[in-house]
């Protein structure tokens, strides 16, 4: 796990200053997150904070790095916090059992606002690194597939995650986040911390791809093209997608096949043959494998690495965290060859 030195340009522009970055690109043959973020979590000395839209305990102990590493640093003396998705239909016996250990070692374990489905996935550990992506803590997510993180060391980034954070824990969802006005200096780094209704990542994704003049590159497990909802955030950026293409830019778009999920198959399949025909290219991920992760790489430069995923609900009614890396391109030229190795793997529309 390299880590590439980022320039941090606040919202507001106050704050410059460098920061390693680490991207965490799992696969089954190479498992990064379970790799590298059990040892980030052992390094925490006062304070980890983990909002997760699923975790789970196993028999055969596949999660056990991650759960003992927040035993670990409760016994050492630091706060330990989980928020998770709270389903309508309870959770499931390794949900449960996951819970029932964390509390019986004193750590605060919390659902999330019952009306609101938490999809993010992010951690924070003693006020300045900052873990966030695609993965949640179950075996599938964790050894079963593809999945895109970033490990963000800086105390200014952590600050926001934080107060996102207890946030959520306090049920607190009435606010909106306001992406910079004017001109974004690079290189740059933006939280999207998403609330429902903010549109915060609709509004991020159209302005990189309005401004794309080479290259998009889409890496998603969920993309939804809505024809009898012209106005929705998904089937907006779709259409994005397919002026960048009939304006020449190379336009890759790698989805999820959805192979045993029906409705992820079908959304997939009618947005894919829809860029296609748009002059996007468009793949299906290698079969055996799920593409979890939510990816945008824009001309090299610019990255995006999120929980959200390009449907309604991902775009308008969750709560979901990600990261903008704006003018950043060896870590965007880093992502670009992961993403260019799957694609030689990938299926093509038949």
């Amino acid at each position: 796990m390299r880590a590439l030195a980022i320039f941090l340009t606040w919202a507001l522009g106050v704050c410059v200053r460098a920061f390693p970055v680490w991207l965490l690109w799992t696969t089954p043959e190479e498992p990064a997150y379970l790799a590298h973020v059990p040892a980030l979590l052992a390094s925490a000395t006062s304070e980890v904070l983990v909002a997760l839209s699923d975790l789970r305990a196993y028999p055969e102990g596949t999660t056990d790095p991650l759960l003992f590493a927040l035993k670990g640093a409760k016994e050492r003396g630091a706060e330990v916090y989980v928020l998770l998705e709270r389903g309508p239909e309870g959770p499931a016996p390794e949900r449960q059992e996951a819970e029932d250990l964390l509390r019986r070692w004193g750590i605060q374990v919390r659902g999330d606002h019952p009306e609101t489905p938490l999809h993010a996935k992010f951690l924070v550990v003693d006020g300045r690194l900052v873990v966030v992506g695609s993965t949640h803590w179950t075996k599938t997510a964790l050894t079963r597939s593809v999945q895109v993180d970033v490990v963000v060391e800086s105390p200014e980034l952590a600050s926001a995650f934080r107060a996102f954070f207890f946030r959520l824990w306090e049920g607190r969802l009435a606010a909106r986040a306001q992406l910079p006005e004017g001109p974004w200096r690079e290189p740059a780094v933006l939280p999207l911390l998403e609330l429902p209704e903010s549109l915060l990542h609709f509004q991020a994704l159209t302005r990189l791809l309005d401004q794309a003049s080479r290259s998009v590159l889409v890496l998603l497990y969920q993309c939804a093209y809505y024809p009898q909802y012209p106005d929705s955030p998904s089937t907006r950026l779709l259409r994005h997608l397919a002026h960048g293409a009939a304006r020449g830019l190379r336009v890759q778009v790698l989805l999820e096949g959805g192979e045993g999920l029906r409705e992820v198959a079908e959304g997939n399949r009618l947005a894919a043959a829809w860029l296609w025909v748009q002059g996007a290219e468009v793949r299906l991920d290698p079969l055996g494998t799920t593409l979890h992760a939510k990816v945008l790489l824009v001309d090299g430069r610019h990255l995006v690495v999120t929980s959200a995923n390009w449907t309604y609900s991902g775009l308008t009614r969750n709560v979901e965290a990600g990261v903008l890396f704006w003018g950043t391109p060896g870590l965007a030229e880093r992502a670009a060859q992961r993403f260019q190795e799957l694609w030689a793997r990938s299926r093509p529309l038949p």
